[in-house]
């Protein structure tokens, strides 16, 4: 391979613009350049050089094999129940509940075994989501420590919740950094993820005041997601995020940083009211989702236009079907870090970065 390089002598980026300006009959390269936010922008001519010649590592070396996901808001507990069973036969490795109240455990976990999958449970407007999480380990019993998955909270009880999951799941993170609230629209992409980065540190801040250690804060965290329709941008947004959070967590001092955990969905804001639309373009925000470096990825079903909608059975298995067809048949899984090298990427992800790092 070094042979077939040492034919083709280099070219650097001066010698690529000259050659531009020529084609582009005197416009200047620069006006082609993408203004992603206000005062940030990326060229449409990246070239190695931008990166003094050496690119950067791949986000991650192992494979990219995301967990496919279904959400559900519990309020009949069996009802519930029976939709989590198809979504199981169905192909799905993971579960979420969405809960306002105490759901009856015993009902809604009747035939899935937690231990196989990973579930995720969210204490939506929930006065004390502490009970939540005590009545799913009571409902556990011997089989909670072998369980993982996620705990989605917010309020006052963070020692409590920490404390108990470290006891009784410590398969499961609980400390989640709300990006989905953040989330406004692609064009305000960087601001979402300058929120991120104060919202992760901000666990770090809180906590050690408490006296706890970085490395038990480190293995909690984990980061909610919505996944926009600006292909390239939602790619480098994740991948921005992977990066920061390592950085974040040496900069506290972690002796074992952690992977960021991020658990993505889509933004009901962005279905259009044509179904079929919908469902071409959850295509391609999975692929985001996925190329991105995403852990647990819920495709929103293309009838799912409000939150009142009711998801037919055949809406969400195509929604799930998407992401078997990018395992599957396209073997995304296999690759680690796919967007890695391409110029364009590595400098919008770098970019983001930058404005992420200010506020960490």
């Amino acid at each position: 391979m070094n042979q077939l390089f040492a034919d083709f002598p280099p070219i650097s980026k001066a010698d690529w613009l000259e050659k531009i300006k020529k084609d582009l009959k005197g416009k200047a390269p620069s006006d082609f350049d993408w203004q992603f936010a206000e005062g940030q922008s990326v060229s449409a001519f990246p070239h190695l050089d931008d990166f003094g010649g050496v690119l950067p590592h791949p986000i991650s070396d192992g494979k990219n094999d995301g967990q496919i996901c279904e959400g559900f808001q519990v309020g009949d507990a069996a009802k519930t129940n029976k939709m989590a069973l198809k979504a199981l036969e169905g192909g799905a490795n993971a579960l979420r509940f969405n809960c306002t109240d105490l759901p009856d455990f015993e009902a809604l976990m009747t035939g899935i075994d937690p231990t196989i999958i990973s579930l995720h449970l969210r204490a939506k407007k929930m006065e004390s989501p502490f009970s939540l999480l005590r009545n799913f380990v009571e409902y556990a019993g011997a089989n909670a420590a072998q369980i993982g998955g996620t705990f989605c909270w917010q309020g006052k009880q963070a020692m409590e919740i920490l404390e108990l999951s470290e006891a009784q799941l410590p398969g499961f993170k609980v400390l989640p950094v709300h990006g989905s609230a953040f989330y406004e629209s692609d064009e305000k992409t960087a601001d979402e993820l300058r929120k991120m980065a104060t919202a992760a540190n901000d666990w770090f801040a809180k906590l050690t005041a408490e006296g706890v250690g970085v490395e038990r804060i480190a293995k909690q965290v984990f980061f909610t997601c919505f996944i926009g329709k600006n292909y390239f941008l939602q790619i480098a947004k994740l991948r921005a995020l992977h990066k920061f959070w390592l950085d974040l967590q040496r900069k506290w001092g972690v002796e074992n940083p952690q992977s960021a955990f991020i658990f993505a969905q889509f933004p009901i804001s962005n279905q259009s009211p044509d179904a079929n639309t919908n469902l071409i373009q959850a295509t391609t925000q999975a692929m985001s989702a996925v190329i991105g470096g995403v852990d647990v990825l819920t495709v929103l079903p293309s009838d799912k236009t409000s939150d009142e909608a009711k998801p037919t059975d055949f809406s969400r298995r195509m929604a799930r079907n998407v992401q078997h067809i990018l395992k599957l048949e396209s073997h995304f899984d296999w690759v680690a870090d796919p967007a890695a090298g391409s110029y364009f990427i590595e400098d919008l992800t770098n970019k983001l970065l930058e404005g992420m790092r200010s506020q960490g």
